[in-house]
């Protein structure tokens, strides 16, 4: 079996799970091996891999803690670099990264429909190219809309995880006006974020605000309170790869009856999005207001698709069940019973952009009785039937 060798230190982060589940789930389609490498490749061991491996190709993760991978490794095996910076990238490099300029337009018009009036954006503590390009459009979107950007830069010597990087967070949040919200990086950031909110006594989201990047569960389901995030379609990421690879394999092999090569010059460049705005506590601000909804909204976010009825809800509420939807329009715009449905929607939509999974079952993981009562509900909310909407939306 043809086989593509990726270098990905998986085992590290969630977006490197993703990039991999969605490379290998497309190798599958495609009748391909995908053999992960979760060691920093050296010309020594790429050498070694490819006696051993013959492969058509590689991928290499270049968003790792691993530091410059030079394409030059890799002689004239086909190679796609994931999140390379731009800036940098070979002109002949075969590329996809995602798109962090959208991103920070996404947190933008996210924070912005909160409705207050002042922004800041909080660097990784090490400098990357990707927070720079969150920032700037971030900031532009702000300013934009006639508000002020406030920034805190990154260290600038790495120190992302120790006391002086806190200290810093702490005093620029005494420096933003208030109430205000706050983009962060990365969850990482955002993470530290909160800490220092609450070490210093600022209430979230009433006072501040924070969305971050990445909808790492491990990290968003486990903050105080749980963290809003933005999530990169990683899965897309590694599903763009393969098939860049191999059609560039591919061609190569066929043109030139042998090995596939490089042409010297040519660059193929594919830029993937985000897939959903994952929305937790940190940026409720309305719902905070009332601290039944609140807690209501949050039973809902992480239990709607398990099987939640609405009576369930209605029963953490005093009165009956009309005063309660009324208090929830109030607050959030919604009923009980459309604030799980909206839920259920959106994951809906997050499974059917895998497209190696299989439609009819995605009635189970989303809290619905039978197939049949989801595609009524997906084409009444969206106009289209769930095989249209895949197609519409690749």
């Amino acid at each position: 079996m043809n086989t593509v060798l990726l270098f990905s230190p998986v085992v590290m982060s969630p977006d490197a799970r993703r990039t991999v589940g969605g490379a290998q789930d497309a190798a599958v389609r495609m009748g391909v091996h995908v053999q992960t490498v979760t060691r920093p490749p050296t010309e020594t061991l790429v050498r070694e891999l490819r006696r051993l491996w013959s492969p058509l190709g590689a991928i290499v993760d270049c968003g790792s803690d691993w530091g410059p991978i030079p394409a030059s490794l890799f002689g004239n095996l086909p190679t796609v670099l994931l999140h390379h910076d731009p800036e940098t990238l070979p002109a002949d490099a075969l590329s996809v990264r995602h798109d962090s300029g959208e991103t920070g337009r996404t947190a933008a018009r996210e924070l912005l429909s909160t409705g207050r009036r002042h922004f800041a954006f909080v660097h990784n503590a090490t400098r990357t190219f990707w927070s720079d390009i969150r920032g700037k459009s971030f900031a532009e979107a702000i300013r934009l809309h006639g508000f002020r950007c406030h920034v805190m830069p990154s260290s600038g010597n790495g120190d992302g995880d120790g006391g002086a990087w806190q200290r810093r967070l702490r005093s620029f949040l005494h420096t933003m006006p208030k109430p205000c919200a706050v983009f962060a990086a990365n969850d990482r950031t955002a993470v530290e974020l909160l800490a220092a909110a609450r070490h210093e006594g600022f209430d979230v989201p009433e006072t501040i605000a924070v969305l971050g990047v990445d909808n790492d569960e491990n990290l968003c389901e486990r903050t105080i309170p749980a963290l809003s995030s933005i999530e990169p379609d990683f899965r897309r990421a590694g599903d763009m790869a393969i098939r860049l690879l191999l059609d560039v394999a591919n061609n190569r092999s066929g043109r030139d009856g042998g090995a596939a090569t490089r042409d010297s010059g040519t660059a193929e460049a594919m830029i993937f999005g985000d897939l959903r705005v994952v929305r937790r506590a940190s940026t409720r601000i309305v719902a905070m207001r009332d601290a039944r909804v609140s807690d209501a909204l949050e039973l809902i976010r992480r239990e709607a698709c398990a099987g939640l009825r609405a009576e369930r809800v209605a029963a953490l509420f005093p009165g009956t069940r009309r005063q309660t939807d009324l208090r929830f329009r109030r607050a959030i715009g919604r009923t009980i019973a459309e604030e799980i449905r909206a839920v259920q929607l959106e994951e809906a939509k997050r499974l059917l952009a895998d497209p190696a999974r299989q439609i009819t079952p995605i009635s189970d993981f989303c809290g619905f009785s039978t197939p049949g009562s989801l595609r009524k509900f997906f084409r009444r909310e969206t106009g289209m039937s769930m095989r249209e909407w895949r197609r519409e939306h690749p």
